[in-house]
Formats: structure tokens, sequence, C-alpha cells
């Protein structure tokens, strides 16, 4: 079927693929007569031409910060990984997620901010944290926060650090 060019519109080409559907299958599309037309066969209500609408994800103004672990040990010396994501799209563009020490040892740092496209608010990413080297032979402690930056007082994760300490304690000298 040829349509002369200017003269295209979209429901002149749907009801032309309609009507072409119908008599080739013999079917009636938004009706309960789903056989082909004379015969006694089950009914079934074909789908309307029209389609249906998807749904979209839920979009919140106001999504907060997952963290996974919520304690991460970190060797001394070294780092590790912490796992964050929103929980909701938020409803402008992009999110910014930082995150802060609130207290603790302070051998114990995190890395940069992380930036969350709309579009891919429920993806992990990761966040390092880091344990500096120290003189003692403790295994430091950290509370951390991790806020979105454009929702202050709103959406915060808070989570944990424990520094694995590789210093040997210095034995104490035995009485004599």
């Amino acid at each position: 079927m040829r349509f002369p060019h200017g003269r295209l519109r979209r429901p002149a080409v749907l009801a032309a693929v309609v009507a072409a559907a119908s008599a080739v299958t013999g079917l009636v599309p938004g009706t309960a007569d789903a056989a082909p037309r004379g015969s006694a066969a089950v009914a079934r209500l074909l789908p309307s031409a029209v389609p249906t609408p998807t749904p979209t994800p839920t979009v919140s103004a106001t999504p907060y910060v997952m963290v996974t672990p919520a304690q991460v040990v970190v060797p001394e010396g070294g780092s590790a990984l912490i796992y964050v994501r929103l929980s909701d799209r938020p409803s402008y563009g992009w999110v910014t997620v930082d995150s802060q020490r609130l207290s603790g040892d302070s051998d114990l740092s995190i890395g940069p901010r992380l930036l969350f496209p709309a579009d891919r608010y429920n993806e992990w990413q990761a966040l390092l944290v880091f344990a500096e080297e120290d003189d003692d032979a403790t295994d430091g402690t950290a509370t951390f926060e991790s806020k979105i930056s454009q929702l202050p007082g709103t959406g915060v994760a808070v989570w944990s650090a424990k520094e694995l300490d590789n210093d040997a304690a210095t034995p104490s000298p035995a009485p004599s």
C-alpha cells in the first residue's frame, strides 16, 4: 500500500495497517470476535489499535542514600570499598552524594564525591575508604555519613569503618 508523499498521516497509516491485518486474519480489533468471521471458536478480546502506556519509574523529589555494607573493615595502609546508590529516581538531573567523617579515628578517610545522573540513580557506585599507616596498635573506628548535597538534612545514610591495625602491640616488661 503506497501513500502519496505529503499526504502520509499517522492515523491514516494506522487505519490502513489495522484494515490490512483484519482482512488477512479475519479478526476485528477491539471486539470480542477474535475468531475468524463466521467460525464458532472461543471468543477473546483483541487489543485495540491504541497501545496502553508503559509505566514510568517512581520519581521522588526526596530520594535517600543507600549504603552497603553498613560497616566496612579497612586494613591499615590500605583501602576498602563501600557501595552507594539512591533509593528513588530524583525529579531533577544530576545528584551529588557527599560523604564525611562525623566522628572517630582521623586515620580513616574517604574518596571523592559521587555523581548520579537521574536515569542511573539505582546503579551502585563504589566509594573508597582509606586507612592511613599510624604508629599505634589500636584498631580505630570512625562513623561517616553520606548525603545528597542538593537536599541538606534529608536522604542521609550513616555507616562506619573499622581500621584493622597491622602494628604489633608493644609488650610490657614483666615485673621482677
